[in-house]
């Protein structure tokens, strides 16, 4: 009788606890002092923001106008970006007819350059000869020899 008691009380504690526990406290609402937007009651003036557009103007209109100070500014990077890549190539040939005309006088243009061109040796029976019987004296390759 005395255990069935304590358990009772031992459950009629859990839900009160329970139930109390299950509240969260909200805290009271703020209420807008009117006062304390103003700088006055700070000591000192606000400062304002440079180049800060006025509330007034923030409508579709400006914004619109804003794009498009902005793409006309891309456009003319872009034009100028393409400006200097046509002078380039222009100095670029500028430089190249300079270079002609100076080898003509130079009388340089008569002897040609040769480019190197890469050596294969001929493979003839005598070489393939040679190549099997060096390869027997020298032996494999480090690198394929097997490590003990």
């Amino acid at each position: 009788m005395e255990s069935a008691l304590m358990i009772l009380v031992f459950v009629l504690f859990a839900v009160l606890s329970d139930k109390k526990g299950s509240k969260k406290k909200v805290p009271a609402p703020r209420q807008d002092n009117p006062r304390a937007k103003t700088s006055e009651n700070l000591g000192f003036k606000i400062p304002e923001l440079r180049n800060a557009p006025d509330s007034a103007k923030r409508d579709a209109e400006w914004i619109i106008q804003q794009q498009q100070a902005y793409r006309q500014e891309q456009e003319a990077k872009r034009r100028e970006a393409e400006y200097q890549k046509q002078r380039l190539r222009a100095e670029e040939q500028i430089r190249a007819a300079e270079q002609a005309a100076y080898e003509i006088q130079a009388k340089l243009a008569s002897a040609p350059q040769r480019q190197p061109r890469l050596r294969i040796p001929a493979l003839t029976p005598e070489s393939a000869r040679q190549a099997v019987v060096l390869a027997e004296i020298l032996g494999r390759p480090k690198a394929y020899r097997r490590r003990r």
